[in-house]
């Protein structure tokens, strides 16, 4: 019997970021890495503050993480070696600008709790990264911004929008539409990039379109029976060993349900659904560097620049500066499919030119110190 593909998407952006790529000669100085300590309310925020050598003030970049419990480094399971914000803030501070990464609250050694956390509480956890940048004498004030990646580039946004102090914002496969409408596409594309059919794409969206639907409606009892249904249609098509060797189907199946239920019912995945960031980059008017994959399955490239593009317009915003990279995949690896499973297989790195991009536009943005 064929196996039929099909995904339930609920971790929209992986917690996915940047890796070591080939870039400019390094100046020859060394960076300094201090731990730092700030607060958001009652949330105690701990990080590392990457500075250039010199007193300043430097330019400053400020770190947003994407989905999920992130550490400052962004590191991510399953892909060894892979440090993107560690690597980041190396290259940067290296280029004259300090950079600021920090542990997701929940993680690491930041307090509070990340499960119950909204991606508005997050972007009031970078607010509070860049209040505590404001007194620290090596940050020039005026020259700091934020570099969000995938959700951290609509956490970047939300904050740009209600916050003038925000010198510049740089997004990393960020999204410009609803949660709904990326995770709808994210699983087409998933599913297309794993060898599906076109009539398993459809099911697979459909499927998709159901579960978010119950969701927002908040039917748990229905959405539990959904899950139930589709997780024992899957183990019932595996081979009979694979049976076997789970034994009772319908228990495992409960608890998967019980996983999945758990996400379902999260803040976190309820205002993502809900939330539509166009509304706030319809309110950034200072330069945006907006930085895509053509092969990226999660965050596509197309539906998300156009609705960036028009948002920024409506916003007036004059120095908007898009990249598409034609083989890149989430990770801005040189990717082959953009397929989930070739990150770990991929070279843990950027693809050419990545991070002079980045360099080469910010420095054309900020004055750095002498």
């Amino acid at each position: 019997m064929k196996r039929k593909r099909w995904l339930i998407s609920l971790v929209l952006f992986l917690s996915t970021s940047l890796i070591v790529a080939s870039g400019p000669i390094p100046l020859p100085v060394e960076p300094v890495e201090q731990e730092v300590r700030f607060t958001n309310n009652a949330i105690t925020l701990v990080g590392t503050l990457t500075l250039p050598p010199g007193k300043g003030p430097h330019p400053a970049v400020i770190l947003i993480s994407g989905s999920g419990p992130q550490n400052r480094d962004s590191e991510i399971p399953g892909v060894p070696g892979y440090r993107p914000f560690a690597v980041l803030a190396d290259h940067l501070s290296r280029h004259g600008i300090a950079v600021l990464r920090y542990d997701d609250r929940g993680v690491g050694q930041s307090t509070g709790d990340h499960a119950t956390a909204t991606s508005a509480d997050f972007a009031a956890d970078a607010e509070a990264a860049m209040q505590y940048l404001f007194t620290r004498r090596e940050a020039d004030p005026k020259q700091i911004g934020f570099l969000g990646f995938s959700e951290g580039g609509m956490k970047a946004a939300m904050v740009a929008a209600r916050r003038p102090e925000v010198a510049f914002v740089i997004s990393m496969a960020g999204t410009a539409v609803t949660g709904y409408e990326v995770i709808i596409k994210q699983v087409g594309r998933i599913t297309r990039a794993a060898g599906g059919t076109q009539e398993e794409i459809a099911q697979a969206m459909d499927k998709q379109r159901t579960f978010l639907d119950l969701v927002l409606a908040e039917k748990w009892q229905d959405l539990e029976a959904f899950l139930f249904e589709i997780f024992m249609e899957q183990l019932q098509a595996l081979p009979a060993r694979d049976r076997a060797a789970i034994g009772d189907l319908d228990s495992f199946a409960r608890r998967l349900v019980g996983a999945q239920m758990k996400v379902a019912q999260s803040p976190w995945l309820l205002f993502l659904l809900r939330h539509d960031p166009a509304v706030d980059w319809e309110q950034v008017v200072v330069p945006v560097l907006a930085l895509f994959g053509e092969l990226d399955v999660q965050v596509d490239a197309a539906q998300n620049r156009l609705a960036l593009e028009a948002a920024l317009a409506r916003a007036g915003n004059d120095d908007v500066t898009m990249v598409v990279f034609p083989t890149a995949n989430h990770l801005f690896q040189d990717a082959v499919t953009g397929c989930l499973t070739e990150y770990s297989l991929l070279p843990p790195e950027f693809l050419p030119d990545f991070l002079n991009t980045i360099t080469d536009w910010l420095l054309e943005r900020v004055k750095v110190a002498d």
